[in-house]
């Protein structure tokens, strides 16, 4: 055998051994045939509702898989432990699902979502009863009453995706729930996943993202677990979520919660951020699903119990008790081992005490600060507070007294409101909304119908838009703001950290 006869047959075998590899027993490969593999990262968001009276809505995602174009899905999230997503932050903010997860490259179609049973809680905020069937036996929610929302069934969505994912790539994808297509109010009230268009998937950035980052995720609070010059690792103390993200010095912004909340008495809030501290954290994530802290905001230099929710006025047999709130559980802290407050979950009902004099109001400004201030007017006592607020409170007796959950403030913190509306005006800096949630307009006595909005050009961050100018009037915008008080000292009722558009 010459030379050349060599080389061709030990190209033939070449040929061979990678068609066979490739698809078998094939003579040619004929699916999925990309080399490698890419990187997936996924985030969950929420189409920006306009009136809703949703308080709180839990959806648990058992698992993500994607379909390729032909074959078994490929699974993306498949949780050990399923903890909920709470929906209604979402509508001004995303959560992180999965980060840099590998998946074979290819050409997917669908996107496949597992939700297990839902829950959630919604202000009646008609003048009329609403009948509707709960757990299968027909209950009423009263007029300006505080309900559960029925459970959505256990389901798969297949959301469909054209997605192709080469070798050694990075893949963002966006899940939108779209919360007003699930809720049906026909005939009562229902909770419905498999309703058209209530998850819908994209790859697409959206507007006003920094430079790199293929979403935010922010507001993220918990518990230090590590830290170290270059990198924070925060737990959340509900979801027991665990969120690493690089620290950069000079560029990562450190904030402190007011010293009569936090305990930090240091003018450095570094010198207070330790292992074992509660921060919220704001980071920009690449596609990677690598993230980088943008700030950290201390709330607590050593953990301790607290509630963290929005608040609604309360009645008690008919009577207003001052210094009472009701309080719908977002967030909390717990390390003393109350059995009250570590069952706590997304949703529970809380009546918040906090009558004594020795108790602090305060405000927490976050990313605002370099704005206005630390602990800016408008919230000083029990009466600031405002339906639809969301606080932060320390707190003690936490107990069951006639099947209603109680705790007493010991200091409470003004924190983020998340509500959406139809953009009714911009004029420089601020904007106003109407069909803003009716519960705030209707709870709140004189409160106007037209709220005014203000941002901040270096402070206020900015998604689906570049910037306050580029907002459109009879548009949908979502805010995260502090809401404070405006005949309290404050110029306006909301100021906004963030605002999202679709």
């Amino acid at each position: 055998m010459n030379w050349k006869s060599s080389i061709l047959l030990l190209l033939l075998v070449v040929a061979s051994v990678s068609l066979a590899s490739c698809s078998g027993l094939n003579s040619t490969c004929t699916t999925n045939c990309t080399n490698g593999s890419a990187k997936v990262t996924l985030t969950l968001f929420d189409t920006p509702p306009t009136g809703t009276t949703v308080l709180s809505f839990s959806l648990p995602i058992v698992g993500i898989s994607l379909t390729p174009q032909s074959g078994s899905p490929v699974s993306l999230y498949s949780p050990s432990s399923v903890t909920p997503t709470e929906i209604t932050r979402l509508q001004s903010d995303s959560a992180l699902i999965a980060g840099g997860v590998s998946v074979a490259a290819g050409t997917y179609t669908s996107l496949n979502v597992t939700i297990g049973a839902t829950s959630g809680v919604f202000i009646n905020s008609t003048n009329s009863t609403i009948t509707y069937t709960l757990n299968g036996s027909t209950t009423t929610c009263q007029a300006f009453g505080v309900c559960v929302l029925p459970a959505a069934p256990a389901t798969t969505v297949a959301v469909p995706i054209s997605l192709t994912l080469n070798g050694n790539a990075t893949q963002w994808i966006g899940i939108n729930v779209n919360l007003n297509n699930a809720i049906l109010t026909t005939g009562g009230i229902s909770v419905d996943f498999t309703q058209p268009n209530v998850l819908t998937a994209t790859t697409t950035t959206r507007t006003g993202l920094p430079s790199g980052a293929v979403d935010t995720i922010e507001d993220f609070t918990g518990k230090v677990t590590t830290l170290s010059n270059s990198s924070i690792t925060v737990q959340n103390a509900i979801t027991g979520q665990s969120l690493t993200a690089g620290v950069v010095s000079g560029s990562t912004e450190l904030d402190v919660a007011p010293g009569s909340y936090s305990n930090c008495t240091s003018a450095n809030p570094a010198a207070c951020i330790a292992v074992g501290s509660t921060v919220s954290m704001n980071a920009n994530l690449a596609a990677d699903g690598t993230l980088t802290a943008t700030e950290i905001d201390l709330l607590d230099l050593a953990a301790t119990d607290e509630i963290e929710g929005v608040i609604y006025p309360t009645t008690i047999n008919g009577v207003v008790t001052p210094g009472v709130v009701g309080l719908i559980l977002l967030d909390k802290s717990s390390v003393s081992g109350n059995s009250v407050l570590s069952s706590a979950t997304y949703g529970t009902a809380f009546l918040l005490t906090s009558t004594s004099n020795s108790i602090t109001y305060n405000v927490d400004s976050g990313p605002l600060t370099p704005a206005i201030g630390t602990n800016p007017p408008g919230f000083n006592g029990t009466g600031n507070f405002f339906a639809g607020q969301v606080v932060r409170a320390q707190v003690t007796n936490v107990a069951v007294a006639n099947n209603i959950n109680g705790a007493t403030a010991a200091h409470v913190l003004l924190r983020w409101s998340r509500l959406s509306g139809t953009v009714n005006l911009v004029s420089g800096n601020v904007l106003t909304l109407t069909n803003i949630p009716t519960y705030i307009t209707t709870l709140n006595s004189g409160f106007t119908l037209t709220p005014q909005v203000n941002t901040y050009p270096n402070n206020t961050s900015f998604d689906g838009v570049a910037g306050v100018s580029e907002l459109t009037v009879g548009n949908t915008a979502a805010i995260r703001a502090l809401f404070l008080d405006s005949t309290a000292g404050s110029q306006f009722p909301f100021l906004a950290a963030k605002v999202r558009t679709p």
